[in-house]
Order: C-alpha cells, then sequence, then structure tokens
C-alpha cells in the first residue's frame, strides 16, 4: 500500500463517510462542514482531493447522470481505503458494496445518500452526536413473525438521552396493502411487534437501563403518500399511543436548515414531530393533520 499521501483529519473524516455511502462531491462538500479540521470550500477542492485520494487506490469513481445536478462523478471507498481506515482486521463490507451502483438501485441508493449526509451534517450543527451507524441490509430486526432490514439506522446522543432512528426510503413503487414478503404492511407490522419485544424486555429486566427509544422514518416522494403510510400504521398497530413511525417527504428532510430538531415529521395520530425531542410531552405549534382512513384510500400511487 502506498504511502505517498499523508491522510489528513478531514481525509479520514472524508473516507469515514464514504465507507457510509457512496456521494457525489456536492454532497461530501456538504457534509463536510462535520469533518474534522476545516470544511471544503468548494466543489472543485473536493474533486481535487478525492483526485489524490483516489491515486492512491482509496476511492474510486463512475460518471452517472443524477437528477438533482446532470451528468457528474460519484465516489466510493475501495477496500484498500476501507482497510486503511478501519485496519486490516476490520470486517469489510460485501463486495457489491465496493462496486459500482446497479441502474435500477442508483435512485433509491443517492435518495439514501443525501439522507445520511444530512443527519451527519446536521448532527454537527444541532450538537447531536452521532453514536453508531448502520449500513443499509447491515442491520437486521427479528421478531417471531419475521424480520425487516432498514435502508440506514442511526443511534443519536443529545441531551444525555439516546434516540434510535432506522430509515425507510419510499419510492412509491409498491402497493400500500401488499401482502408479499418485504412489502409496507409486513415491515410496518414487523417494526411494531419488534418494539413490543424490546419493551417487553426492558419492563421484564426492571427498567435497569434507559428506556429503549425507536422510531422507524419513512421518507416519501410526496405528502399524499406519507399520510396514507401512517394511515397504515393506524389500523395496524397494537398500540393506539405508541409513537413509533413518522413520515416526511424526502424533499422536506434533506432541505431543511435543522431536520434533526424542526418537527418535520407525522405520527400515526396526526400529530407534528422531530426526531430529537428532548421534551416528548411538548406539543408544537403546528396545526394537527386529519389522516383518512385506510380503506378509504387507494392503496397504489
Amino acid at each position: 500500500m502506498s504511502n505517498r499521501v499523508s491522510l489528513s483529519p478531514r481525509d479520514l473524516s472524508l473516507l469515514r463517510l464514504l465507507s457510509w455511502t457512496p456521494a457525489t462531491s456536492a454532497l461530501l462538500k456538504r457534509a463536510s462542514v462535520a469533518f474534522d479540521g476545516e470544511p471544503f470550500l468548494d466543489e472543485r477542492r473536493v474533486r481535487e482531493r478525492l483526485q489524490a485520494l483516489g491515486s492512491e487506490g482509496f476511492v474510486r469513481f463512475w460518471p452517472a447522470a443524477h437528477g438533482r445536478g446532470g451528468l457528474q462523478n460519484y465516489y466510493k471507498i475501495t477496500p484498500s481505503g476501507f482497510h486503511r481506515l478501519h485496519g486490516t482486521e476490520a470486517t469489510q463490507p460485501t463486495r457489491a458494496f465496493f462496486a459500482e451502483v446497479s441502474p435500477s438501485l442508483f435512485d433509491h441508493t443517492f435518495r439514501l445518500a443525501e439522507v445520511i449526509v444530512e443527519v451527519v451534517r446536521a448532527s454537527h450543527l444541532e450538537r447531536v452526536q452521532v453514536v453508531r451507524f448502520i449500513r443499509e441490509n447491515e442491520l437486521t430486526l427479528t421478531t417471531a413473525s419475521g424480520a425487516v432490514q432498514p435502508d440506514g439506522f442511526f443511534r443519536l446522543l443529545s441531551g444525555g438521552r439516546r434516540f434510535n432512528v432506522a430509515f425507510e426510503i419510499d419510492n412509491s413503487t409498491e402497493s400500500l396493502d401488499s401482502l408479499v414478503v418485504n412489502s409496507l404492511r409486513t415491515k410496518l407490522s414487523i417494526y411494531d411487534e419488534y418494539q413490543d419485544t424490546v419493551l417487553r424486555r426492558w419492563l421484564d429486566g426492571g427498567k435497569a437501563w434507559e428506556r429503549p427509544r425507536l422510531r422507524v422514518v419513512f421518507l416519501t416522494r410526496s405528502v399524499a403518500r406519507a399520510y396514507h403510510i401512517l394511515s397504515l400504521t393506524s389500523s395496524l398497530t397494537r398500540n393506539a399511543a405508541r409513537r413509533l413511525v413518522y413520515a416526511a417527504t424526502h424533499e422536506a428532510f434533506v432541505t431543511d436548515a435543522e431536520p434533526l430538531h424542526s418537527p418535520l415529521f407525522v405520527d400515526h395520530r396526526g400529530s407534528w414531530q422531530s426526531l430529537v425531542e428532548l421534551h416528548p410531552t411538548s406539543r408544537h405549534r403546528k396545526t394537527s393533520v386529519f389522516l383518512p382512513q385506510f380503506d378509504r384510500i387507494p392503496t397504489f400511487e
């Protein structure tokens, strides 16, 4: 392995983000406010640094037509870069993680990348600590009825409290009421059952540790789709008082200045919520949303 490039703290932060998700230079510049050292001043400097890291075999790029900015490159960490970051003994992701993104997965991959970058950026600016991140398909929540894998999982820490957030990127490509494996209905049922399980363990353990908090966040293409998912959630939940599932549009989340603290999300009872809420009994000054009954809405959009 070459040592011609001396990796700065900012380089290591950049590689760490690429070990979580592929990203364009625009996304890396946006995330760089949270990097160790100085943020990048512009995309040209990002590309120059990526070129240097690429010449050492730490990153690789591919050109692609990106919906938000036309033709541009996107970057991935290489196995060499991953080992340089985590050490040669670290368990690395699957081979597919380092490969070119399949055209069929491109939109989903980069919508998720935008979300990951936004959490990283906002956590730094809103003084929230990212305690843990788990990549897509690397966390499995298992119940007696089945299992579900979030698109991404963050454990955040603020004010001494932990907030577990599972993100689901919804591209409106499937029926809301499908009964196939991994359908929305199945996912929601398993998430609800999983929360029952972890809360039961907490109660059986005499509440000896912090109450487990899980929020499942669906980011959708439209407000209508978000509300329909919440309506389905309401019809499935075993505990009407539980605020497990939140939904908002993807656009609202990735464009908000403070997406972790802003009340961007609606729960299955129509109440507005924020992801990191230190005072959960408080009510945001926004009019509650009237959600239609699930049996009165179309099951596919």
